[in-house]
């Protein structure tokens, strides 16, 4: 059985996926197992994917169909060997030398811990400018009712609690890793924190009106409301300022004939 085991699910990722790949690579051992799960990318990813893993016995990859991000995460999950996990998106890559940081924490944290959350270094580009800026998890865990307050690509924990406590709901399209740490905190898991840079984000720039009504759905169904979800209507009334008004017609068709109350 390995230590650790990263996970990457791509889908036509051919201009980033060597990059992902090689900031991995160089830090396997033993202990390390990496998983590439791939979408049956129509593109020239799995030819790079063959090429970069050649013969090495760490590293294992799938190609198949599946129901998207969240759905591949999850077979990633069930496939891997790993005592503790950890998710690369296909577009982002490790910082050098982070991993054997992250084991030698968790070996020594990890029999009063269930998590490791460490900051991120996040990735945009707006009006042709490339904003570089690092995200820190925030360490009150009581705000998570509000938004993913912990970075994904600087988050690990242990195999188990998904066989305990459910793995990804595919249910959602962009916000169960949201609703995942949700569950895992109500759950009672331990979380610690290490002051380091786990990785590089790229922003990829989703749709926020759909971000707005997801994160609605994921509060819905975790509870974390009693009548209203006032961060909801928050986030409209924002989206409202802040573009063209358009986002109404959106929430207008989504809910309609429906009591957002409930």
């Amino acid at each position: 059985m390995k230590y650790l085991t990263i996970i990457t699910v791509c889908l036509n990722s051919e201009k980033t996926i060597e990059k992902c790949i090689d900031s991995v690579i160089g830090q396997l051992n033993e202990e390390i197992e990496y998983l590439i799960i791939d979408g049956k990318s129509k593109d020239r990813t799995l030819d790079i994917i063959k090429r970069k893993i050649e013969n090495n016995k760490n590293i294992k990859y799938i190609s198949e169909k599946d129901n998207g991000i969240y759905d591949a995460m999850n077979k990633g999950v069930k496939l891997s060997q790993g005592k503790w996990i950890y998710f690369l998106n296909s577009d982002d890559f490790l910082k050098k030398d982070i991993i054997k940081d992250i084991i030698k924490t968790i070996k020594l944290c990890e029999n009063n811990y269930d998590c490791i959350c460490g900051k991120i270094e996040e990735v945009k580009k707006e009006n042709g400018n490339t904003l570089v800026s690092e995200v820190v998890p925030s360490r009150d865990l009581s705000i998570i009712d509000k938004a993913m307050c912990i970075p994904h690509p600087g988050f690990f924990c242990k195999r188990e609690i998904f066989y305990k406590n459910g793995f990804f709901d595919t249910n959602f399209k962009i916000a169960a890793d949201w609703d995942f740490v949700i569950r895992v905190y109500k759950s009672g898991y331990k979380f610690y924190y290490i002051n380091k840079v786990i990785s590089t984000f790229n922003h990829g720039g989703a749709c926020s009106e759909s971000h707005i009504i997801e994160r609605h759905k994921v509060r819905k169904k975790n509870k974390l409301y009693f009548l209203f979800d006032q961060y909801f209507y928050r986030e409209i009334l924002f989206s409202i300022r802040s573009r063209d008004g358009r986002f109404l017609n959106e929430i207008k068709e989504k809910f309609k004939n429906r009591w957002l109350l409930k």
